[in-house]
């Protein structure tokens, strides 16, 4: 009896350890078939991934190639002499004075002006601002021409208003205004040289029209307080007109600096006189004049050439007669070659490689030379 209740209890023992076996069994079963699915589910995002990674290299490449195939190299000799590219070349500055109802040396009519303003752009000029003139910032497209418009004496036909408030449209500035509307590549620039009390001759109106030339793009310089004979007057004296104008343009627009001078029937201070011109003090108002224009007969040198000074600069009248305005543009009709042309891009200078010698110092590193082809 003993020995059958001993194989009993052996009995269930065993049985005890199979159980666990099996369940051990289907656990670690359960657990491999759990992980095999997660990986089939990781392993299809990787696929998924590095399909799409390498579709994304494939279009690049394609984009690449499509770039590289459509790509032209510019061959610039060849651009340079299509549009007569000489930024050593000579420059117009134009002087107006009054639009009346007769054509004189220093006067145009409104219908003149605007034939003036319409034969200028369709030859290739293109107006630029006295001071990117002289600093040589001339920003304007490849194959066109600067000119810079100047008007002296800052008279009403200059600027004016309407009843209605409007400009005249017979004014410089309607004019002008007019114009770059329809052609707006041309630029509207232009400097205006004032002097006294009463610029454009509508007193109350000044603020209101200075005002409307500083936003717009005009620049305003000076022509001395009394349009005074500056080579007649002292040290003091030049000061004083130069820094009172100075003085009373500054009570209307605060803080507006006039750099730009116009001297009154072209006359200037001799020998070391001359320096009161460009630095001075009257009244605690200090002034700092950049530029200086003459009345002159003749275009002028490039401001990239070591010829040109910026403290004398010829202007050309308006009009036919001869030294005038038709007669210069016609002499570069007949001499290209002779006339300024842009490269449109205001950080270089390019010039035929025959004519490098006439590039003044401080702009050689901005300087691209070619070689001219000859064709006509």
């Amino acid at each position: 009896m003993k020995k059958l209740g001993w194989l009993m209890i052996l009995c269930l023992i065993l049985m005890s350890c199979n159980t666990q076996e099996v369940n051990t069994e289907n656990n670690t079963t359960d657990i491999i078939s759990n992980t095999t699915e997660t990986n089939e589910s990781f392993g299809g995002s990787n696929d998924s991934t590095n399909a799409t990674e390498e579709e994304t290299e494939e279009e690049i490449e394609e984009e690449i190639e499509e770039v590289e195939e459509t790509e032209e190299v510019v061959d610039y000799t060849a651009l340079y002499n299509e549009y007569k590219v000489n930024e050593i070349g000579q420059v117009i500055v134009i002087m107006y004075h009054n639009l009346s109802d007769k054509e004189g040396t220093y006067a145009s009519t409104p219908e003149l002006f605007r034939a003036d303003l319409e034969r200028l752009y369709n030859e290739g000029y293109r107006t630029v601002s006295m001071s990117d003139l002289i600093s040589n910032t001339i920003d304007i497209p490849i194959g066109t021409t600067p000119v810079v418009l100047t008007f002296d004496d800052a008279t009403k036909s200059n600027f004016y208003y309407e009843e209605d408030g409007t400009i005249g449209k017979d004014s410089v500035v309607g004019i002008l205004d007019e114009f770059y509307e329809t052609h707006e590549d041309f630029g509207r620039n232009a400097i205006f040289y004032v002097y006294g009390t009463n610029p454009f001759r509508e007193k109350d109106l000044l603020q209101k029209k200075l005002e409307y030339l500083i936003e717009n793009g005009y620049e305003i310089g000076t022509h001395t307080f009394g349009h005074d004979e500056l080579n007649n007057l002292s040290a003091e004296g030049i000061q004083k007109t130069l820094g009172r104008n100075e003085q009373f343009i500054q009570t209307i627009v605060p803080g507006h600096k006039m750099r730009h001078l116009s001297l009154p029937y072209g006359l200037r201070p001799k020998g070391e006189l001359e320096s009161n011109l460009y630095n001075g003090t009257y009244e605690e108002i200090t002034y700092e004049i950049v530029s200086a224009v003459n009345v002159g007969w003749n275009p002028i040198a490039s401001p990239a050439a070591s010829k040109f000074d910026a403290t004398s600069i010829n202007r050309i009248t308006c009009g036919s007669d001869e030294a005038e305005l038709h007669y210069w543009l016609d002499y570069f009709v007949d001499k290209p070659e002779r006339r300024y042309y842009s490269d449109g891009d205001p950080s270089t200078v390019v010039v035929p490689l025959d004519q490098l010698e006439s590039v003044d110092d401080k702009y050689l590193e901005k300087v691209i030379t070619y070689e001219e082809s000859g064709d006509e």
